[in-house]
Parts: C-alpha cells; sequence; structure tokens
C-alpha cells in the first residue's frame, strides 16, 4: 500500500497517516529512543531498538480490523515531512471509547500550532469518522503544557492519581492528570468552530443533529473497522 493511500485526515499544512514498518528508524531517533520526547509522550514504552519498533509495527499491521486496539498515525507537514506522532489507544468499540496521545518531535514544533492542528484532525476522526463517544488523555504532573492544550480543546480534568507511576528517568514516582472529553462536549465547544474553519479549512464540531444525520451505520461502530482498518470510508 502506498503512503499517499494511508492518509486518514488532512489539515491545511498537516495529514496523517497510519505509521508503517518502514517508520521504524524515524520513530525510534526522533521519539522512542530520546528521554525529552519521551518523559511527555509514555514513560512505559521503551523499546531498545529500531528492530524492535520495527517488529511492533509488522505485528500491528497483521492483526485483523477490528480486533486491534491502537491506532498510532504520523503526523507529517507539507513541507518538512514528519514531525510527530498521535495515537488512538485502548479503543473499545463497546464503550465506544479510547485514549488519546500526541507527540512532536522537536521543541520548535511545539509552539507554533501543529499540535493543535494535529488535535483538531484527531478529534474529527475519533467523533466525526469513528463515532467514538468519549476521548481521554493522561498527563504526567510536569507536563503543563500537555494541560493547558487539553483545556483549550474542551477536554476536563477528572482526576488526579497521586504518585501513580515511575519515572524511569528521574527515578521517582509521578502523579497523572486524568483529562475526558464528551462527544456532547465537542458539539458544544463554539471555540473549535473558529479554529477548525482557520486551521484545517472546515467546520469539524457540527451540531448533533447533523453529524447524526450523516453518521455510518452502528454496526461500524460496534465490530470496530472503521477505527482500525487501513481505508475507512
Amino acid at each position: 500500500m502506498t503512503t499517499s493511500a494511508q492518509i486518514l485526515s488532512q489539515g491545511r499544512s498537516l495529514s496523517l497517516r497510519r505509521t508503517i514498518p518502514n517508520d521504524a528508524q524515524l520513530l525510534f531517533d526522533k521519539a522512542f529512543s530520546r528521554p525529552d520526547f519521551m518523559r511527555l509522550y509514555n514513560l512505559n514504552y521503551q523499546p531498545a531498538n529500531a528492530t524492535e519498533v520495527q517488529r511492533n509495527l509488522v505485528q500491528r499491521q497483521r492483526i485483523p480490523p477490528g480486533q486491534e486496539h491502537y491506532l498510532e498515525l504520523m503526523i507529517l507537514h507539507r513541507q518538512r515531512g514528519p514531525i510527530g506522532i498521535c495515537t488512538l489507544a485502548d479503543y473499545s468499540a463497546f464503550h465506544r471509547r479510547a485514549e488519546y496521545l500526541i507527540g512532536l518531535f522537536d521543541a520548535e514544533n511545539r509552539s507554533v500550532g501543529h499540535g493543535l492542528e494535529a488535535s483538531l484532525l484527531m478529534l474529527d476522526l475519533a467523533f466525526n469518522r469513528y463515532q467514538l463517544h468519549k476521548l481521554y488523555a493522561v498527563t504526567y504532573s510536569y507536563n503543563t503544557n500537555a494541560q493547558s492544550g487539553l483545556t483549550s480543546l474542551g477536554f476536563r480534568l477528572e482526576g488526579i492519581r497521586k504518585e501513580h507511576i515511575f519515572d524511569p528517568f528521574n527515578q521517582s514516582f509521578l502523579d497523572l492528570h486524568d483529562y475526558g472529553l464528551t462527544v456532547n462536549e465537542f458539539r458544544a465547544n463554539a471555540r473549535l468552530l473558529p479554529l477548525s474553519r482557520r486551521l484545517l479549512g472546515r467546520e469539524i464540531n457540527q451540531p448533533a443533529e447533523s453529524a447524526a444525520a450523516k453518521a455510518p451505520s452502528q454496526r461500524f461502530t460496534q465490530s470496530g473497522s472503521i477505527l482500525l482498518g487501513a481505508s475507512p470510508p
């Protein structure tokens, strides 16, 4: 399958496509081997080398649509190519929810709106194409930029788990901050209208009545084939 066939969503300057085995070396070098990135993205994942990353990507490709619970997407800039990754993890077709993660490889890309545009693309996928009921996100206590970014998108702080995870880089226990966003909160967030028009060229949180009229049949939601298939309709 060509790279262009794997594009799932596109904005004015960014697009999202599924990660593939050929991405393994880039992902290891730019993300998974870098403590500065992983301390913001995922402390629990520490692959030993690019071969391990590639093996995981190959295994993920072999999982039949509807059985996978993890959708990892490369964030592509129109001029600069890959600049980060974003993920829908722990997907549950029955509960219609998933965990949202995002990470930009380089610090200079984290303050120019790329994270916001990529997040809007993911909200569009999650709530409009995949018909999820809820997204949730978990941040480490020190990641205040992620917390403010989630709040700006309409996520609400739902709780704090005290000293819940061990940080292998700093050898200390950390609090986890749990955030959540339901589809109704997403639809009611008027702030997203001008943002999505400007960054994506379209409105993503249309009124619930319009969204329901355009929704795919329920069988896609229950099977998970839209979320996990290589070429969602």
